[in-house]
């Protein structure tokens, strides 16, 4: 049985790279509010792509998107360079998804972190941008000292455009995707 309400408690944790920048936590933004938008980037995403033909499972995109993040209802947010060096932190994660009673939901988690089909490489990109355009928002009210999470979260996404595992069509859309949303935040 899934618990739900603890589930939801991603709607209250806030981001911790955001507070650890100064960003006050009555202005962070909530892993909630962080999954929705990756979630909104992800259904665009697959949108666009399947309209230009690409093979792309809409329905999968937004399965992975909705529980990328679940997990931090349980260990809570931590911050990329701590779950890089931890070495059992997929294990920390799979064990908050059972904790969670959301076993049936593992497969979906193993393949973000595999990152190897095109629908996970797409939250994967999502899960970046959302980030990059949230600390955009942060530079525009005057929090400078988010720049270096947005200097190498852009480097991030722009890594993630060059994957081999993108098809060249999609490639392009991703690229022309991204540019539009950085500059005008309208696609």
């Amino acid at each position: 049985m899934v618990k739900y309400g603890l589930a939801m408690r991603v709607k209250n944790i806030a981001r911790s790279g955001w507070m650890m920048r100064g960003v006050p936590p009555s202005d962070s933004e909530t892993v909630g509010s962080h999954s929705f938008e990756v979630a909104f980037l992800s259904m665009l995403l697959a949108d666009r792509l399947r309209g230009a033909g690409v093979g792309v499972d809409e329905s999968k995109v937004l399965r992975l998107a909705l529980v990328h993040d679940i997990a931090e209802s349980v260990v809570g947010d931590i911050v990329r360079t701590v779950k890089e060096s931890i070495s059992s932190s997929r294990e920390l994660e799979e064990g908050a998804l059972r904790e969670l009673g959301m076993e049936d939901y593992l497969d979906l988690v193993r393949e973000l972190a595999e990152g190897k089909s095109l629908e996970s490489i797409l939250v994967a990109i999502s899960d970046n941008l959302a980030t990059l355009l949230q600390g955009l928002r942060y530079l525009g009210k005057g929090y400078t000292s988010v720049i270096d999470l947005v200097e190498s979260t852009k480097r991030r996404v722009e890594e993630m455009l060059k994957s081999e595992q993108l098809p060249d069509e999609a490639r392009r859309l991703l690229e022309d995707f991204v540019m539009k949303l950085m500059v005008s935040e309208e696609v």
